[in-house]
């Protein structure tokens, strides 16, 4: 797919890197902290205290670069581990937005705590899925404070992969931070990470406050940092595609190098989630298909620096199933995967990145297999290119029972997945949406329970804990 769209060549991959330098170096970026900027003054790099610019010489932010690792390793409750960089590539999966697309009425509707245990377990059971991440939205089961824990308890109950949490506040992160050493108490787990979390910049330019304190937080416990930068072309970043990357990657190189400053050496994943607003109505379209091009050079900026890359891999700006969202869809993650970014974000997302559903979150995953077909492409070889068959067939014989047909025929020559509707002929057949809601339900009834009893004993008396200091 790469060779159809025009990616970016080594002097623009260059030119963007210089003009980045030239942004931190003569420009900067605000840091809202005072324990931070201490740390950047220590470090060498020159701040304006009025202003709480930050800026940084080349030589200094080069040298903070080529301390992220390039490669880590994260885990589960399972034990399971991955390198995150390098040559491998993982999925990433959410479980809850602020929309769910119900399957019955095929509409938008607030999400519910049945829907984050579902979702949870649909995610367990996908084998690309290596970890996934519960976004800090209230179920409309419950009300206030309790809702969000609500949702948290259900989510640990449910599964045994890494870990990512998504924060809106500081004692969110603590709480998150509480999770993560009680899971560790069990010696629960691989080598690896067991918990990342995300920091956002605030585009343009800036580390507020809130997030500078999750960066640190962050690196005190040990939690690779995972970077929101969102730009959105024409209201918080230049109305080009190109002025949006170089912004977007800006920003995620300012935080990589402060996350080096704070502790050198942490693990950091380079991702970029650029959108682009609708001047007309002020709309972010952040699943425009403008994102194949921002996906696609976000990763080779990524691998530039030698840095573990993601990539959001599903989106569509709607939330129908119809054609625009599978050719969204499917655009989307094609990119994703054939851009070689490690980790694939973002299994059951739609609706312009507030909405999922278990059914996209099976979709998706036939969405990838389709991708990785595609990415091999056709295997020319002695055996394959099957010149013995035909010498032996000649002019008018079938190939029905030739030895090539029988090796290959179990083994993937050609593309085949059951959530895809194959029938050839009017009629027959089921919608994919059907096919991926039976799927979906056949999961759930399978499902097993990964969680160690005795661990789901201590996540169990955690939240009762919180519950009862709500309560007075």
């Amino acid at each position: 797919m790469l060779e159809l769209i025009r990616t970016l060549s080594l002097d623009e991959i260059e030119r963007i890197r210089h003009a980045t330098e030239d942004i931190l170096e003569n420009v900067g970026c605000r840091v809202a902290h005072p324990d931070v900027l201490r740390r950047v003054r220590n470090a060498g790099a020159p701040v304006d205290e009025a202003s709480g610019i930050v800026r940084f010489p080349t030589p200094l932010l080069r040298e903070l670069l080529a301390q992220v690792p390039s490669s880590y390793m994260i885990c589960g409750l399972d034990g399971k581990e991955y390198e995150i960089g390098g040559s491998h590539q993982y999925c990433h999966a959410i479980v809850t937005d602020p929309w769910i697309i119900d399957y019955a009425t095929q509409q938008p509707r607030r999400p519910r705590l049945e829907d984050v245990g579902r979702h949870t377990r649909i995610a367990q059971q996908l084998d690309p899925v290596v970890c996934m991440g519960l976004m800090d939205f209230p179920v409309a089961d419950f009300e206030g404070p309790a809702s969000s824990l609500h949702a948290r308890e259900a989510h640990l109950l449910s599964h045994a992969k890494h870990l990512c949490a998504y924060t809106t506040s500081i004692e969110d992160f603590r709480l998150w931070a509480d999770i993560k050493d009680l899971l560790e108490e069990h010696n629960a787990g691989g080598n690896g990470h067991l918990m990342s979390a995300a920091v956002a910049v605030k585009s343009p330019l800036e580390l507020a406050e809130v997030n500078a304190e999750h960066l640190l937080l962050a690196c005190q416990y040990n939690m690779p940092v995972i970077p929101t930068v969102c730009p959105s072309a024409g209201t918080t970043s230049p109305y080009s595609l190109a002025g949006t990357l170089l912004q977007a990657n800006t920003e995620a190189v300012a935080l990589a190098a402060l996350t080096q400053i704070i502790k050198p050496g942490h693990p950091f994943q380079y991702a970029l989630g650029p959108a682009a607003a609708d001047l007309m109505t002020g709309y972010d379209r952040y699943y425009s298909i403008d994102k194949v091009l921002w996906k696609i050079a976000s990763v080779q900026m990524g691998k530039s620096y030698n840095l573990p890359t993601t990539a959001e891999c599903g989106g569509s700006l709607n939330y129908r199933y119809d054609q625009q969202n599978g050719a969204e869809g499917i655009l989307f993650m094609l990119a994703a995967c054939a851009s070689n970014a490690n980790l694939l974000a973002g299994f059951g997302s739609c609706y312009n990145a507030i909405g999922m559903s278990a059914e996209m979150m099976v979709i998706h995953s036939a969405w990838l297999a389709v991708a990785r077909f595609l990415k091999c492409g056709i295997t020319i070889d002695e055996e394959h290119l099957g010149l013995k068959s035909i010498k032996n067939s000649g002019p008018g014989r079938s190939f029905l029972d030739d030895e090539l047909t029988l090796k290959l025929m179990r083994e993937g020559e050609f593309f085949g997945n059951d959530l895809f509707d194959m029938a050839c002929e009017f009629g027959e057949g089921q919608p994919i949406l059907v096919r991926a809601h039976n799927r979906v339900e056949e999961m759930l009834a399978k499902y097993k329970c990964p969680v160690p009893e005795n661990i789901q004993e201590d996540i169990r008396r955690y939240f009762a804990n919180l519950y009862r200091k709500l309560e007075r």
